[in-house]
């Protein structure tokens, strides 16, 4: 009885064995095709609209309304994911201390004298894509 247990056992093995040689050969290949994606790749937002700005965790944006005196320099400082995902803005002016904001979606954040609203965040557990929020400027 033994022997005919381990002849039924021994196609089973062979045949996962490939399925995973097969697997991890595809995913081998994808792996080395695809780009690495560039942390500053989506950074030029802010450059091409200035109604748009979109802020990567570890890099800071200037932000000013049109006639204002200075910029603001605003920061991705930290997040949280669950149902309802925040982020923590700190604002720096360049005169004065830092102020720090806890937002959701939908938000407004006045910096830079314009009213900015949170219309995106992107929260990543890769360390290859940094958490993410993006701000739209209100119309006045």
């Amino acid at each position: 009885m033994t022997v005919f247990d381990a002849a039924r056992r021994t196609p089973r093995i062979a045949i996962a064995a490939a399925a995973a040689a097969a697997l991890l050969a595809g995913a081998a290949a994808c792996a080395q095709g695809a780009p690495e994606p560039a942390p500053s790749s989506s950074a030029p937002v802010l450059g091409v609209d200035n109604d748009r700005v979109q802020l990567m965790e570890g890099a800071s944006a200037s932000v000013a309304a049109e006639g204002a005196d200075e910029p603001v320099e605003l920061e991705l400082t930290g997040y949280e994911d669950g149902t309802e995902p925040t982020v923590v803005i700190t604002a720096l002016p360049p005169d004065g201390p830092p102020s720090e904001y806890t937002l959701s979606l939908g938000d407004h954040l006045e910096a830079g004298g314009a009213s900015w609203r949170v219309s995106e965040i992107g929260i990543s557990e890769s360390q290859a894509q940094p958490a993410s929020v993006t701000l739209m400027r209100d119309e006045e």
